[in-house]
């Protein structure tokens, strides 16, 4: 067996028949527009059985810690592990890591109740499906540069044709202050993706956008809703305590190699 990098933070690991059994890659994460003065981070990922796993979070881990000690600037080492793999989580111990992040699905009931969050002052709600194209491009704009990403129109097509899509708005007499789109999963609602507004940020904006989410999710027949947070955000496990929501299964480890920043 033996490991072959095959790209500049890719590596595949071959049989003695040079056959793939396995590779790995280390992502870089960064989100400056959101966190910027979080350290950068880099996200390492493996696919592969056990027999080749030891030797590829190796190469892995090698790899990141050179990209770090390049960049001399403070940055994180992540894993990303399903919940399951528990030879994985094993092996990547062994290595130095240890706590870090993950993704929890936050869950609740859903009911029917008036909502008793205020709306901030001027403010109206507004709900849609992005039946409109040109307010569908307004929208991937704002989450590209919200998230600092790059997706295109394929990527927004597969969010509004889920089952039960809707997007709710906030807007002030001047401007968008945050926007929701949700959709279905059997009788479960998803709270999807949620953006607000910097100059809007903690003014109420987004529990009362989920409370009304609620309220249609209520009007189509669901049972339950949930919302997948990350551990680290410091805003979002606050704000999904706040509309009732309480920690369910966790969906993703992110165990962080140690010391913290390397």
């Amino acid at each position: 067996m033996k490991i072959k990098r095959t790209s500049e933070n890719k590596y595949v690991a071959l049989d003695d028949h040079d056959i793939k059994i396995g590779s790995c890659a280390v992502a870089r994460r960064e989100l400056p527009r959101i966190f910027p003065d979080a350290p950068t981070q880099y996200v390492i990922k493996v696919s592969c059985d056990d027999e080749c796993r030891d030797l590829l979070y190796g190469a892995a881990v090698t790899r990141a810690r050179l990209i770090a000690l390049k960049q001399q600037q403070p940055c994180r080492i992540f894993a990303d592990m399903d919940v399951n793999d528990k030879k994985g989580l094993e092996v990547i111990r062994a290595l130095g890591f240890g706590g870090g992040d993950g993704i929890n699905r936050m869950v609740r009931p859903v009911t029917d109740e008036r909502i008793t969050f205020p709306v901030p002052v001027h403010c109206t709600i507004v709900r849609d499906f992005l039946e409109n194209e040109d307010e569908r491009q307004k929208c991937l704009k704002r989450y590209n540069e919200c998230f600092g990403t790059d997706y295109d129109k394929s990527w927004l097509k597969k969010i509004y044709t889920r089952r039960d899509f809707a997007r709710i708005l906030m807007v002030s007499p001047s401007e968008l202050c945050g926007e929701l789109m949700v959709w279905s999963q059997g009788y479960t609602g998803v709270i999807g993706i949620i953006q607000v507004a910097r100059a809007w940020r903690r003014k109420g904006v987004a529990s009362y956008l989920i409370e009304d989410a609620r309220k249609y999710f209520a009007s189509i027949g669901l049972k339950n809703m949930v919302f997948d947070v990350w551990l680290s955000s410091p805003g979002s496990l606050p704000l999904a305590k706040k509309c009732g929501f309480h920690k369910g299964e966790m969906l993703k480890l992110y165990p962080r190699l140690t010391p913290e920043e390397v």
